[in-house]
């Protein structure tokens, strides 16, 4: 069962443009993987898709929500977001299918630098930087 943790982590932190060091993120160690990891600042071959991929996140005191402004069909469909802390700490993920919103909710209570995460089936893996 650790080993699966430990592979969840890596993969979450490699994705994240993280380093693991042994058990322990390394935050900032460089940059997004280009064509691997989209952002609306490297949106790659995905320019167009910036606004109805790219994870949008409200903050409301404790409460982080994240949207993804995107149709929702059987086709084409956003699958999951997730919230991770700097540190690599998934604060909580939500699974969608075609007929769901692509809405999800989280409670934090550190402040501090986290990554929101969108994947679409068909356009890949966005994430969104920000800080609390």
């Amino acid at each position: 069962m650790s080993s699966r943790r430990r592979f969840l982590k890596t993969t979450l932190a490699v994705t994240a443009g993280l380093v693991l060091e042994g058990s322990k993120v390394i935050a900032g160690s460089g940059p997004f993987p280009t064509g691997v990891v989209y952002t609306e600042e490297d949106p790659g071959m995905w320019s167009e898709k910036v606004k109805s991929h790219a994870p949008q996140v409200t903050i409301s005191g404790g409460q982080i929500t994240i949207e993804t402004k995107h149709g929702m069909s059987k086709d084409h469909y956003i699958v999951r977001h997730t919230l991770v802390t700097n540190d690599g700490k998934v604060v909580g993920f939500k699974v969608f299918t075609p007929e769901d919103k692509p809405v999800s909710s989280y409670e934090v209570s550190g402040k501090g630098q986290y990554y929101a995460t969108s994947f679409c089936n068909l356009h890949d893996f966005w994430v969104t930087q920000f800080n609390v």
